[in-house]
């Protein structure tokens, strides 16, 4: 039988599973409950989600019987579209997805009287994966109230200058150009990131090294140095510098067409409307609440054990969790030490997304920071009659307390002095067990030595997700062209 599960009234989400013993979403007059905790641990996260109730259907602890021909392990854009593209190719297939709802690191949620992108937000017709869906379910895009934007507010000797969006767009393509100099010659086949053969040069740089080398004014090392700590979602010093041109390859070697593809189209509907349509349009089970604690494969067959004890059989398995959470799943025989190391180690992204709420309105803008504030850039999402949704990224969780309406404030009023706050939402995706960071970036020395090995098989595992994408890693692009990939590699080799 066909069994899918969907959120319900009865499934407490996965996300405010966390909530329990910290505060939330500030509002002066209300002290609401918050959706995350940075303090939570992956026994209590799942315990949250007991607590609540197991949803009609899923199995008690014991045996699923059904040889299935495959079992995807994560339920986010790549394990989605595995599993659909699996169905469509007549593969008995599982779907196991440790939250109580899909999606992964994207999630659409409602704050302030808007849809809000919690994660994953932004897509561009440069990301053809993303695209070839959004026109097969007849999904439209709406633009971010940034791209209207008709100032811009920088930093000099820390303090914040009122300029013209001309004027900061000459100087910050001035620098960026400069920084992804190399880009062409490096990576001349954007989604072919190892046709070059001797970029381990630039990889085994980071993205701080090339800065500090580069003929550059003090303005345009200070927006190229919080740019390149943007993509990478971290300090510069952690992320290569090969990976940062890919990101300008990908956008087509065009700084602004890479800007439309980052920050300015997003889902009309939010990315669960392409999400819901893509899982509806597969002919496969589900089953949420269903973190997976060991996978043993043998000769002709693959068990996979879930936290409960359930355990499914299948031919053929797909494991598309986030690459930091690799670790946490106990394999046998075990994987490569490559792909233990690079999970263990972790990928850059570890940075913060706030949105807030404004008193009053502002004329539009794009806030450019520098790299070691709290919020390094912030602009309107939405623009309001009355007042405006900001939305702020930091690239250190360490810098400011993002549950904190007057510490959020505070970093926000190093752009805008005299902003006043009505509300915030922020969501910790480093202290979620199931997510372990936020996008992804390489490290040094990790594209040009690690990414085949990572997206290769294992006997009868293989692997998926935006991590490990050719293309667009880190994006919902980038999932979606591993997810399809490597389903067709898995029916092929089913037969």
């Amino acid at each position: 039988d066909r069994l899918l599960l969907t959120q319900s009234g009865h499934v407490i989400s996965a996300e405010r599973a966390l909530a329990s013993d910290h505060p939330g979403p500030r509002d002066m007059a209300n002290d609401k409950p918050n959706y995350s905790s940075s303090q939570t641990t992956r026994r209590r996260f799942i315990g949250g989600l007991a607590a609540a109730g197991a949803a009609p259907g899923v199995l008690a602890q014991g045996t699923d019987r059904a040889i299935h021909d495959v079992i995807v392990i994560g339920g986010g854009f790549a394990g989605v579209s595995a599993a659909r593209d699996l169905s469509w190719r007549g593969k008995n297939t599982l779907l196991l997805e440790a939250k109580s709802r899909l999606g992964g690191r994207t999630w659409t949620t409602a704050f302030s009287d808007h849809d809000i992108e919690v994660g994953g937000t932004w897509i561009g017709w440069s990301q053809p994966h993303v695209w070839t869906e959004m026109m097969r379910y007849n999904l439209s895009v709406v633009e971010s109230a940034a791209a209207s934007a008709s100032q811009a507010i920088w930093m000099e000797d820390n303090k914040p200058t009122l300029g013209t969006m001309p004027a900061y767009a000459r100087s910050f393509e001035s620098g960026a150009n400069k920084f992804f100099a190399p880009a062409r010659a490096a990576i001349p086949r954007p989604f072919d990131p190892l046709y070059v053969d001797d970029t381990n040069r630039y990889d085994a740089l980071s993205a701080a090294d090339a800065i500090r080398s580069l003929d550059l004014s003090d303005h345009e090392r200070d927006l190229v140095t919080t740019f390149a700590a943007l993509n990478g979602h971290s300090d510069p010093e952690r992320s290569s510098y090969l990976d940062q041109m890919r990101w300008f390859a990908l956008g087509d070697f065009n700084l602004w067409n890479l800007m439309d593809n980052l920050a300015r189209y997003r889902i009309k509907g939010g990315t669960t409307l392409l999400l819901d349509r893509m899982q509806q349009d597969g002919r496969y089970e589900v089953r949420h609440s269903s973190p997976v604690r060991s996978v043993v494969q043998s000769t002709d067959r693959v068990e996979v054990m879930t936290t409960d004890g359930t355990t499914h059989s299948a031919r053929k398995v797909v494991v598309a969790v986030p690459l930091n959470c690799l670790i946490d799943i106990e394999f046998t025989p075990n994987i490569s030490e490559t792909k233990r190391r690079v999970s263990a180690t972790r990928h850059t992204g570890s940075g913060t997304k706030i949105y807030a709420r404004t008193r009053k309105k502002y004329p539009i803008f794009v806030g450019h920071g520098n790299y070691d504030m709290p919020v390094s850039f912030l602009f309107p999402e939405y623009d309001d009659a009355d007042s405006q949704l900001l939305i702020g990224f930091g690239v250190n969780p360490d810098r400011m307390d993002i549950h904190d309406k007057q510490e959020i404030t505070a970093a926000m009023r190093r752009f805008i002095p005299d902003l006043e706050l009505e509300e915030t939402f922020s969501y910790d995706w480093n202290a979620d067990p199931f997510a372990r960071g936020t996008w992804c970036m390489y490290p040094p020395n990790t594209l040009t030595s690690d990414l085949s090995e990572l997206q290769r098989s294992e006997g009868n595992v293989y692997f998926a997700g935006a991590d490990i994408a050719s293309g667009w890693r880190g994006f919902i692009d980038g999932a979606i062209e591993s997810g399809i990939h490597t389903a067709r590699k898995v029916a092929d080799d089913l037969g």
